[in-house]
């Protein structure tokens, strides 16, 4: 964008919208669609499973399973491309596929990380 920038010929609120449409868009949607159907995997044997057996444990060596898919990898250009539509004065219909995007995020991860308190810090 820097360059977009310096180049008079260059429209920089289409290179921004191109950026975001081409790339982070269909990336952001792409994991969000792969994370609805994700498998689950054993952090020390690597198996694979379709859905988490019931013991909550690998079946195979009883290790701990994960996701293969993380809220990281969903929401790693969300903010970029949001900063992006603003600042570059990308047309409301862009920006407003992007809060969007983030409204439904938001539903399926909720807002903020629970923090853990200490018990002290209900009896002041």
């Amino acid at each position: 964008m820097e360059l977009a920038k310096k180049i008079r010929a260059v429209d920089t609120s289409d290179v921004a919208r191109l950026v975001i449409e081409k790339h982070f868009m269909r990336d952001t949607r792409g994991n969000m669609r792969k994370f609805s159907t994700q498998k689950f995997r054993c952090s020390s044997c690597n198996e694979s499973f379709r859905r988490p057996p019931l013991i909550g444990k690998c079946t195979k060596c009883g290790g701990k399973l994960i996701f293969t898919i993380s809220e990281g990898s969903i929401v790693k250009y969300l903010e970029p491309s949001i900063s992006l539509a603003e600042s570059f004065g990308c047309d409301n219909y862009l920006k407003d596929s992007l809060y969007l995007i983030k409204f439904r995020l938001e539903n399926m991860f909720g807002k903020e990380k629970d923090k853990q308190l200490g018990l002290g810090s209900w009896f002041q």
